[in-house]
């Protein structure tokens, strides 16, 4: 079986790929290909196309994983930035009506 070349999984992908991301999709796609052949036995586990299709789905989990933590960084750096003052107003700030005359029931 011949490896696949990061062109290749960038054309199927449809963006650029580091080649950082690339060796760790491999890596996991690899594995995981063994594993689907140790389990099951089929021989179109072990085809190329196969392994370059489990590339491309480790790829978009880990962009999605990298993006959901940033975002969550940049969430966490906003609550971090938010004054003290405008929050203890937040909390502690409420409105309580007392009616001025008594109501009959």
């Amino acid at each position: 079986m011949q490896d696949i070349n990061r062109k290749e999984a960038e054309v199927l992908f449809g963006s650029s790929i580091t080649d950082s991301m690339f060796e760790e999709a491999l890596s996991y796609a690899k594995r995981k290909q063994a594993y689907i052949y140790q389990r099951e036995g089929r021989k179109v586990v072990m085809q190329r196309w196969y392994l370059l299709e489990l590339v491309k789905e480790y790829v978009r989990n880990l962009a999605f994983s990298r993006f959901t933590m940033d975002l969550c960084r940049e969430v966490c750096n906003m609550e971090k930035e938010r004054p003290q003052k405008q929050q203890a107003l937040t909390k502690d700030s409420h409105i309580v009506a007392f009616p001025t005359k008594k109501i009959k029931q």
